[in-house]
């Protein structure tokens, strides 16, 4: 194994973390107990690893995945709250946090090599809409999908508002966005924002062998497919994320997106 690739893991996040097989960096969500929910520190890590790797001469490929029966509910909210002594406003704390998930989707954007997401469980919010910002999609066959912006009093994030109706179309979009439809593993296939989906009991052992096959292809020739096939695409996905971040920044700390999110918490906390 390289220094660099040492180095790596040498910086230790709360919440994640990684290993190389090979050619391989996998990325893990660890916090199982809370269905492995994106903290700010999990932002910051997920943003080092990628940066990390795109400069590694020895990884050609990374993949994304969760532990336990998530692979991730999105973004921790809990953890806002519960940042209640502060000497910042509700409005400092949002935009920093605002800051975070989009240097994390731009470096999602910019990132020069295959990424793999591995879904061994439910995806929410944003963990879901960074699907369609990944270079290909492998599901376990009981996931489902959710993107329950409108209930919370948000909205679209991940650059979801371009990639969503370009990749399944406005009215198939519009259900996932607008409206909060939950879909399964096998739906999203069909709508392209999952490229294969396994059965349970032979998923880990067909998944991970197949990405460290690709991990061995040439490392330039993967470089340069993935080059021509985002450029073109770039300049717009950073628009949709900055316009997005802006958006919700100003409905975060809204009077109704609070009470959204309160009775949201209230909710699940009587289940």
């Amino acid at each position: 194994m390289s220094d660099q690739k040492e180095g790596i893991k040498d910086i230790k996040f709360t919440g994640l973390e990684v290993e190389t097989q090979g050619k391989l960096m996998i990325i893990r969500f660890t916090v199982p107990k809370r269905r492995n929910a994106i903290t700010t520190t999990m932002y910051k890590g997920l943003s080092h690893y990628l940066k990390s790797a795109a400069s590694d001469s020895g990884i050609t490929i990374v993949a994304l995945t969760g532990t336990g029966a998530f692979y991730s509910s999105g973004n921790d909210f809990g953890q806002l709250f519960s940042q209640s002594v502060s000497d910042d406003s509700s409005e400092d704390m949002a935009s920093r946090g605002m800051n975070l998930v989009r240097d994390f989707i731009d470096t999602l954007i910019d990132f020069p090599k295959p990424l793999i997401a591995v879904l061994n469980g439910p995806a929410v919010g944003v963990a879901v809409t960074t699907l369609a910002l990944m270079d290909a999609v492998y599901a376990v066959e009981n996931v489902w999908l959710h993107c329950p912006f409108t209930n919370l009093g948000l909205c679209p994030e991940g650059c979801s508002s371009v990639t969503f109706p370009s990749i399944m179309g406005q009215a198939r979009a519009t259900e996932m966005l607008y409206f909060n439809k939950k879909v399964t593993a096998n739906e999203a296939c069909q709508l392209g924002l999952i490229t294969e989906v396994y059965p349970e009991a032979t998923f880990h052992s067909q998944v991970w062998p197949k990405l460290r096959a690709m991990s061995e292809l040439p490392s330039q020739s993967l470089i340069y497919a993935k080059q021509l096939c985002r450029t073109p695409h770039r300049e717009i996905l950073h628009q949709a994320n900055h316009q997005e971040c802006e958006c919700l920044n100003k409905l975060a700390t809204t009077e109704d997106t609070m009470m959204a999110i309160a009775k949201h918490f209230s909710r699940k906390s009587k289940l």
